[in-house]
C-alpha cells in the first residue's frame, strides 16, 4: 500500500469520527436535558407520557444543535427538513425508551426514579448510534465531504 492510498483513507475516516465525538458530546448535553425534563414532568405525569413529551423537547433541541455544532449546517436551508427527520428518529427513540421502561417494569416491581433514569438514558445512547448515520447522511448527503472538511 503506498502512503497515498493510506493517507486518503485517513482523510475519509477521521471526519466520520471527529464528528461521531462531537456528535456524542453534543448529544450527552441534551441527553442530560432529556434526564432533567424527565425528572420535572415525572413529578407530575406517569413514566411513558412524561417520556415522551421529555423525548419530544430534548429532540427539538438536539435537532437545531445537531445541525449546527455537529454537521456545520448554518441559515435555514432545510431545517423543517431535519426536524422532520429527527421527530421521525424520535419514534425510533420513543419505541425503544418505553420499551425499555415497559422491560424495567416488568423485571422490577416498584422501579425507582434513578433506575428510571438510567435504563431511559442508556436506551437513547443506543438510539443515538442510528441518528448519527442517518442525520449524517442526510445534512452531509454527499460522498466528496470529507473532501472538501
Amino acid at each position: 500500500m503506498s502512503a497515498e492510498v493510506l493517507t486518503g483513507a485517513t482523510a475519509r475516516r477521521r471526519p466520520v469520527f471527529v464528528q461521531l465525538v462531537v456528535f456524542a458530546s453534543v448529544g450527552a448535553a441534551f441527553n442530560v436535558l432529556y434526564g432533567l425534563l424527565y425528572l420535572v414532568l415525572r413529578e407530575h405525569l406517569s413514566a411513558q407520557p412524561a417520556n415522551a413529551l421529555a423525548l419530544i423537547l430534548s429532540t427539538i433541541a438536539g435537532t437545531f444543535g445537531h445541525r449546527y455544532v455537529t454537521f456545520g449546517v448554518r441559515g435555514t436551508d432545510r431545517t423543517v427538513q431535519h426536524q422532520a427527520l429527527g421527530l421521525a428518529l424520535l419514534g425510533f427513540s420513543l419505541a425503544v425508551t418505553a420499551g425499555s421502561l415497559w422491560l424495567l417494569d416488568t423485571l422490577v416491581a416498584q422501579p425507582s426514579r434513578p433506575q428510571e433514569v438510567v435504563v431511559l438514558i442508556a436506551a437513547n445512547l443506543g438510539t443515538g448510534l442510528v441518528r448519527f448515520f442517518v442525520f449524517r447522511v442526510a445534512m452531509i448527503g454527499r460522498p466528496d465531504y470529507e473532501a472538501r472538511v
